[in-house]
């Protein structure tokens, strides 16, 4: 028995020890950011919920502080100015709500980008759709 574990801890112990050590050591990437429709489903959420419980719409992005913690993407995007919010518009289901641009990436009307419609969809759009596209007011 004394045999066994003396093979154990000269042969086997340095090698795991070796193993654990280089996983320990590696260095790990950070989480690619989200996507700018991330974004997008996050003030999707944020639009509903503001709706639902009858709450002011946003005017200003600082109106957006107190939901940060569901928003964290969006929020950062909308500080930065990389997406353009029709600020006092908000969500709605009425009729032609479904192609009224809410909220959109600044390079939307030139390149394309993710855009989020009056009834919560969040889709992607060319420069050519998103310039023939209604916009909320």
């Amino acid at each position: 028995m004394k045999v066994a574990m003396s093979f154990f801890q000269l042969r086997v112990l340095p090698v795991l020890l070796v193993v654990f050590a280089s996983a320990c050591t590696r260095e790990t990437k950070p989480p690619p950011p989200p996507s700018a429709e991330e974004g997008m489903k996050e003030l999707a959420g944020i639009y509903r919920y503001i709706e639902y419980s009858k709450l002011p719409l946003p005017r200003k992005p600082e109106d957006f502080s107190d939901y940060v913690d569901s928003m964290p993407s969006a929020f950062e995007r909308i500080k930065q100015g990389d997406y353009v919010v029709a600020w006092g518009a908000g969500r709605s289901t009425a009729s032609g709500a479904a192609e009224q641009i809410l909220v959109y990436e600044k390079k939307a009307p030139t390149e394309g980008g993710a855009v989020l419609l009056r009834d919560g969809t969040v889709k992607q759009m060319t420069a050519a759709e998103f310039n023939a596209a209604p916009k909320a007011k």
